[in-house]
């Protein structure tokens, strides 16, 4: 949404940023800026309602939130995306009738067959034409049904093929964290609610890094934002289809898993910690072996937490 704000209201909404920013010690990056922008103007109500959601729930307030915030509200593509699967829908719903559509043509052209051939009598000619004519009619009827559902599926086809890769992309974006690769914070989320629903048991393995900061401010952002991609990937590697990996946090990893015993939780909680303890980080201009990773890394199983948030920041 664009703002025609007058400089006295700009001011104090800057104001009201830069208070929110210090206050969350979030970055001034133009992400963050915008988005919070966003919300002291009271631009977007669901931005406005999910960013107070979190706050209320306890959430840390980072960039890794901003981000999902402004993906999820405030981007073109997300729309674009419902748009895209929307068209898909109606045409699979397209697809779907006249698949039901097509059997019951089938259906009845069998049973047409069947009361012709107990009608033909070859002491009565005539009777005998009449019903093959009107089996001809219903194989004519028939042929038009399923040329109409041949051409239509070609158009879905050629509708896939041409959104196939850009929705790929969308999806992607809507639910991948860009610099780990693993799942957004939202996608979990949602995952939780359809195991709760499901009544599955949930458990979550955490881990958070604790010397992110101290990598940024020693050896600048970059070998910080190289630390969490290699920790990222050495958690996806013991993961796979155990669960769901997802960046929960700025240097927060959350892996959540449906019905796996306790035991083979702690198992693969024991391999992460390993995988991530031998990590080793070399300066490329000194040569100089930089320090490993120090995390804490933590099992947790659901009670009766009642969403996400709850759940992985609790201590049991």
């Amino acid at each position: 949404m664009m703002f025609h704000d007058s400089m006295a209201n700009a001011q104090e909404k800057m104001t009201q940023v830069c208070h929110l920013l210090e206050l969350h010690a979030l970055p001034p990056t133009p992400l963050n800026y915008h988005v919070l922008y966003q919300h002291v103007s009271e631009g977007e109500s669901a931005l406005s309602e999910a960013l107070q959601a979190a706050v209320t729930e306890g959430r840390t307030i980072d960039s890794v939130l901003m981000e999902e915030l402004y993906i999820q509200h405030l981007t073109p593509d997300h729309q674009k995306q419902t748009a895209m699967v929307e068209r898909i829908s109606e045409l699979i719903g397209n697809l779907e009738r006249n698949s039901k559509s097509n059997q019951k043509h089938i259906d009845h052209y069998h049973l047409e067959i069947d009361r012709c051939a107990r009608a033909l009598d070859e002491h009565d000619v005539d009777k005998s034409r009449h019903q093959l004519r009107k089996l001809a009619e219903h194989t004519l009827v028939l042929k038009g049904q399923m040329q109409k559902f041949k051409q239509l599926l070609e158009q879905i086809k050629q509708q896939y093929l041409s959104t196939k890769s850009q929705l790929k992309r969308l999806k992607d974006k809507h639910q991948l964290d860009p610099l780990t690769g693993l799942y957004h914070r939202h996608y979990l989320d949602k995952k939780f609610q359809y195991w709760a629903k499901k009544q599955h048991q949930i458990s979550l393995i955490r881990i958070d890094v604790e010397n992110y900061h101290q990598f940024c401010h020693d050896y600048g952002d970059s070998i910080g934002n190289l630390m969490l991609e290699k920790v990222a990937t050495k958690i996806d590697k013991y993961v796979k289809e155990s669960g769901f990996c997802g960046r929960t946090q700025n240097e927060q990893f959350t892996i959540m898993m449906a019905d796996v015993e306790a035991q083979t939780v702690d198992l693969i909680a024991e391999k992460v910690q390993a995988g991530i303890s031998k990590l080793r980080f070399v300066s490329s201009r000194s040569g100089k072996q930089l320090p490993g990773v120090a995390f804490q890394c933590q099992t947790i199983h659901r009670q009766q937490e009642p969403n996400f948030s709850a759940l992985v920041s609790s201590t049991h």
